[in-house]
């Protein structure tokens, strides 16, 4: 079962589309249409050239500061889990995640000119909070680190546990180089 959940995009980012590379596969191209018909909203994310301000100011803050107090609420209650994590928590923790994604395509512009493209983060979320059967499917960056990067800083996120957890979340990103 693949949850969609819905999010806006970035704060501080453009609306500009992506220069379209020559990477597509039918697979990707579905599961992204997929995606936006279900009412998805991408992720943008630019390169430091096109951030100005508020993508500094966003960069700046501490993920795992912001993090603190949803996982700790989410062991109130005397030990009684849900059978899933709320969904606007999961949003909220991913969002507060987001500078982790944004950092590996930065890495990338401070070695060249970056390609722009589309990507999926598709994972499970165990009953621990813990992210488990990741992929990271972005055919316009095959033969690139992002891939990679972004699998190990997706790895990490914590979630708020529950008995059961969440399988199959999506979010789209779109990577725009200037």
């Amino acid at each position: 079962m693949v949850v969609a959940a819905s999010l806006l995009p970035a704060a501080g980012c453009s609306k500009r589309r992506p220069a379209q590379s020559g990477h597509s596969n039918a697979g990707f191209d579905q599961r992204w249409t997929t995606l936006a018909q279900h009412g998805t909203e991408a992720f943008y994310i630019e390169d430091d050239g096109g951030e100005g301000f508020m993508g500094n100011v966003l960069r700046s803050q501490m993920p795992t500061v912001g993090m603190a107090p949803l996982l700790a609420e989410s062991y109130k209650g005397g030990g009684h889990l849900p059978d899933q994590p709320d969904p606007d928590k999961v949003q909220k923790l991913v969002r507060q995640y987001l500078p982790s994604v944004k950092s590996c395509y930065l890495r990338m512009s401070k070695e060249g000119s970056p390609p722009s493209g589309k990507a999926i983060v598709t994972f499970q979320i165990a009953g621990n909070g813990q992210v488990q059967e990741l992929k990271v499917d972005a055919p316009a960056f095959e033969g690139t680190p992002l891939s990679g990067c972004i699998s190990a800083q997706v790895a990490r996120w914590v979630f708020p546990a529950s008995r059961k957890g969440v399988d199959g979340m999506s979010y789209p990103f779109v990577f725009v180089g200037t």
